[in-house]
């Protein structure tokens, strides 16, 4: 079996690289690195991930998700490595006492975020097991029931959730595939854990991985990262989208270079909500805004005082923190902040299912936007 290896600088440009690809969501960058941070503590030496392709799982084992569900806010302010370890290894359990039993073997990232795509890393090396370079989304997303995972007919159910005390509840589901119910269960569980959880589920296997989900993104995520850190060392931190798309590292287009004029959050049934507003540099009568719900939804572009919808998900809105080089979460955003914003395109998976956009819908119309997918390729 042919196994790879992920050390620390690679480890950082890879969570560097999944705050941008998360779009506003999947944990602050930060989060990560604490928890990085706090794993060298508690584990002095060397920090190596086996990373591990799909293609290479042996017939009859599983890899399964770990993550951390509630509000980014409040995540941002708890050590996490408790929650996330408690949960992966209540669904092991779950996993040892069913019929037949499923042999739990990898590791596997729910989503890519600076902090979500971490935590199965932890996982990986608290517990010495190796992490598939995949994820269930390609991005970060806002519900169960947005991942592509479930778009895509993987089943969410069994899942467990834990706190950081170890107070673990198991779910099980009489349809494994409703993630909508999930959902629902796992937000008052999460508002009972003080609005964050730890969440392990969408046990798979490689057929399904290869075929239903995004595949290498977690080698693409570091790849990212490292053309932040290039860009960075030699003084050209205004132009990492460019970089990204002149390597063809991602598909994508910048939107604009400015300034963050607009912002407004709030806290909601587990969910940061809000939109930020952008004035472009170069063009003042031309300004954007997003809309998002932990992640972003909706771009609109401003033309003259008329609002004009330009691009929702599941393609990816993302920014970055012009004078840091750092990938932004919604989260972390601040008025006056300069940033760079651009669009990339969602891995084409995205496409397979024809009524995708349908489990978008209702969180679109949230934020007033009731029309058809506007994809980054029709740009």
């Amino acid at each position: 079996m042919a196994y790879t290896k992920m050390y620390e600088q690679q480890i950082i440009d890879m969570i560097w690289g999944a705050t941008l690809l998360g779009g506003g969501g999947g944990g602050s960058m930060q989060n990560g690195l604490d928890l990085l941070a706090k794993y060298k503590e508690a584990h002095p030496g060397p920090v190596t991930v086996i990373i591990c392709e799909a293609e290479d799982m042996n017939e009859g084992e599983y890899a399964a998700v770990t993550a951390g569900m509630g509000a980014p806010s409040a995540i941002q302010r708890t050590d996490f490595s408790a929650y996330a370890t408690n949960a992966f290894v209540a669904l092991q359990e779950m996993a040892a006492k069913m019929t037949p039993p499923k042999n739990l073997k990898y590791s596997l990232a729910v989503e890519m975020g600076g902090f979500n795509t971490f935590v199965p890393m932890l996982i990986s090396l608290v517990n010495n097991i190796p992490l598939i370079d995949a994820d269930g989304a390609g991005r970060a997303v806002p519900a169960l029931n947005t991942l592509l995972l479930h778009v895509n007919g993987c089943d969410t159910s069994p899942l467990a959730m834990a706190n950081g005390d170890n107070d673990k509840i198991n779910i099980e589901l009489n349809d494994p595939r409703n993630a909508e119910l999930a959902e629902e269960i796992g937000r008052h569980i999460c508002m009972a854990f003080d609005m964050m959880s730890g969440l392990a589920g969408w046990m798979l296997q490689k057929e399904e991985i290869k075929n239903k989900i995004v595949t290498n993104s977690v080698t693409k995520a570091k790849d990212i990262g490292g053309v932040f850190r290039e860009c960075i060392a030699k003084g050209d931190v205004g132009n990492v989208l460019e970089a990204l798309f002149e390597r063809k590292i991602v598909e994508g287009k910048v939107i604009c270079k400015g300034v963050v004029t607009g912002f407004e959050t709030i806290q909601e049934e587990g969910f940061d909500r809000g939109e930020v507003f952008i004035s472009d540099f170069k063009d003042p009568l031309t300004s954007w805004q997003i809309d998002f719900q932990n992640e972003n939804l909706l771009l609109s572009k401003f033309v003259g005082g008329a609002k004009i919808p330009y691009m929702t998900v599941p393609d990816i809105i993302c920014m970055y923190d012009l004078k840091t080089g750092a990938p932004l979460t919604n989260a972390d955003i601040s008025l006056n902040m300069e940033v760079a914003l651009g669009v990339l395109a969602v891995d084409d998976k995205w496409w397979l299912n024809p009524s995708m956009f349908d489990v978008w819908r209702p969180l679109l119309a949230r934020v007033g936007y009731t029309g058809e997918n506007l994809p980054y390729r029709k740009l």
